[in-house]
């Protein structure tokens, strides 16, 4: 196999791996109308809130606690069990017979959904160019929209006569096929034999690392960023469909929202990455967050023309995502090989905070009867931060540029910037 069909095998594979982590995530904001319905449950607005914030826990712990343990034990075995893990957990999610059992499961699912990206994220970029890093994580990342497009589409079709259980039984088939595939064909890592790098530095050391050689700085402007990021992005993946309904619109057309929102993530994340290849991963990023705050804007008006709510929800999916995703692909091209799973898993990692706050902070804003317009003008509050924090960090990357990875934009014009 050439190095270019290798490159690309994996990121094929990385990102297969991604889309069956991406359903087992987003699932639970299209099953959120049928868990509180659920009989005997008692389920209000805010503790079902609190129970899918609880995945977004364990990703935080997984990311953080991940990210150094696959750079010292390897990147190939590391994603493999990362996946058995959480194929395992999404399927006890369908045999949960109480709320608090479905929330331990979705906490430990979580847990494996954390340490996979960061292992995923650094194998592609291991095998890939530096100049096409934005690309390859775009495509990488595009796997969590994707993977939340098959939920929606499996809600719509499964959900009304069959009910939650079967969409985790459906999502833990999905990740245990691909779980078979990863095995078979996902190569081993070149962290090994980079040439900056001890091959197996401790988990306290790549950690240690971030915050050395002037990386301080850098290392918590990447941390907020992404908390506002996820902020956004998970908040809005959770509570889509239950605010719909709140706004008087059927489950049917709650769901074909939740279904634009990741479509357009998709498709849009892998158009606007092309911008990022002339003007810059940051610049871009910072753009995204600036669409994503006015689409939700648009949302919180509630305009009844469906045509311009799907458009806005399209163009917040797009958007949203591209900002995760350039966001990612800087930290992997800012950090030298041998901590940047250490790198993507902190930024991810301490990102997760956002996503555990979000489905709390809607619940909680729902409960206390300000509306479903509120919660959405706190979700585009979060992309405004997001957007603020990439325009500082594109000037400190203009002023000095930060790392490994970071080509001239003199002398490759076209090229992706981190």
């Amino acid at each position: 196999m050439t190095g270019t069909a290798r490159s690309w095998s994996v990121v094929t594979l990385g990102a297969l791996v991604v889309v069956a982590e991406g359903y087992d995530l987003i699932v639970y904001g299209a099953l959120l109308p049928k868990l509180v319905a659920e009989p005997g449950w008692g389920l209000t607005s805010a503790s079902a809130g609190s129970i899918g914030s609880l995945v977004y826990l364990g990703m935080l712990v997984g990311a953080l606690a991940g990210g150094p343990v696959c750079d010292r034990v390897g990147r190939r075995p590391f994603v493999n069990v990362s996946v058995a893990w959480f194929t395992l957990w999404t399927l006890a999610c369908a045999l949960a017979q109480a709320p608090w059992q479905l929330g331990a499961a979705r906490l430990l699912a979580g847990v494996g959904m954390g340490a996979v990206i960061p292992a995923a994220v650094a194998l592609a970029r291991e095998h890939t160019p530096a100049h096409r890093t934005g690309l390859v994580v775009t495509i990488l990342m595009a796997g969590i929209p994707i993977g939340g497009t098959v939920a929606s589409l499996t809600g719509i079709a499964v959900l009304a006569d069959h009910g939650w259980r079967l969409m985790f039984v459906i999502g833990a088939g999905l990740s245990l096929l691909v779980l078979g595939v990863s095995l078979a064909r996902l190569p081993g890592s070149a962290a090994d034999t980079a040439p900056d790098a001890p091959a197996h530095p401790s988990a306290a050391g790549a950690f240690a690392a971030l915050f050395r050689e002037h990386r301080a700085l850098l290392t918590v402007l990447f941390a907020v960023t992404t908390f506002a990021n996820l902020l956004t992005w998970y908040g809005l993946n959770t509570w889509l469909t239950t605010l719909m309904r709140e706004m008087d619109y059927p489950l049917g057309s709650a769901l074909t929202f939740s279904l634009c929102l990741n479509a357009g993530a998709v498709v849009g994340s892998l158009v606007l990455v092309l911008a990022a290849q002339r003007w810059g991963l940051r610049e871009v990023a910072a753009v995204c967050g600036v669409l994503t705050a006015a689409g939700i804007l648009v949302c919180a008006v509630g305009p009844r023309q469906t045509a311009v709510l799907l458009a806005t929800i399209t163009l917040i999916g797009a958007a949203a995502q591209t900002a995760l995703t350039l966001v990612l692909a800087s930290v992997a091209n800012s950090y030298p090989t041998r901590i940047r799973a250490s790198a993507v898993g902190w930024a991810n990692g301490t990102g997760r905070a956002g996503a555990v706050v979000a489905p709390v902070l809607g619940g909680a804003v729902l409960a206390a009867g300000l509306g479903p317009s509120a919660v959405f003008l706190a979700f585009a509050a979060s992309a405004v931060v997001a957007a603020v924090v990439m325009v500082v960090l594109a000037v400190r990357e203009r002023r000095t540029p930060d790392g490994p990875g970071t080509p001239a934009p003199a002398a490759l014009p076209a090229e992706v910037r981190s």
